[in-house]
């Protein structure tokens, strides 16, 4: 859904929101900073800590804490920048109530990637049919991937190897089968995206 021929087709193609930085939020700071080479990616999570490793990838982070004034502060943070809008914004939250904020953010004409609602509880109540046409909007689900995926995930990750802290995104510690309860305890910390657990080690 970020390849360059499905962003938008008019425009600079220099900005993004990415929503959630979980690991495929992270993966996706750093494709379009790397592969699209766009200028600014902003990052909005309510997880400080995740914030901080994505800004390791090239991500500008704002912190989600909830409150209306939040929502202004990040929308006047990202307009001083790009009066506009941003082109892109990728949802990975699965959560439905940023899809307002995601169009909001973004310019006419720009393309809204939606990846993390993959649930039930996901009707876009606050998204009109009027929104989309009068903004000009293109809106892409994307679910499952090809060979081809897979193959481009691959290669990307080699390429920047050196350039990009993937280490960062795993517990620095490797947990042992019989500690799968140790390692459950760290993940519910969320300090890391993934918690490493050496299943041939017992």
């Amino acid at each position: 859904a970020l390849d360059m021929a499905r962003l938008p087709r008019y425009g600079a193609n220099k900005s993004a929101v990415v929503q959630g930085v979980g690991l495929l939020g992270i993966y996706a700071v750093a494709w379009l900073r790397k592969r699209v080479g766009m200028d600014s990616v902003f990052c909005l999570d309510t997880d400080a800590e995740r914030l901080k490793t994505a800004k390791r990838f090239g991500g500008i982070p704002l912190l989600v804490t909830g409150d209306d004034q939040d929502v202004l502060e990040r929308s006047r943070t990202i307009r001083e920048m790009y009066p506009r809008g941003v082109d892109v914004a990728v949802e990975m939250t699965g959560a439905k109530h940023v899809i307002h904020e995601g169009v909001q953010l973004l310019r006419n004409g720009g393309h809204y990637s939606f990846t993390g609602m993959v649930h039930p509880d996901s009707q876009l109540s606050s998204l009109t049919g009027e929104t989309i046409i009068r903004k000009c909007l293109t809106i892409r689900g994307v679910h499952n991937y090809t060979p081809w995926n897979l193959e481009e995930a691959v290669k990307f990750l080699d390429e920047f190897r050196e350039e990009l802290p993937l280490e960062s995104v795993l517990s620095p510690t490797s947990y042992r089968l019989s500690q799968i309860n140790e390692a459950f305890q760290q993940a519910h910390t969320g300090s890391y995206c993934r918690v490493v657990v050496d299943c041939q080690n017992i």
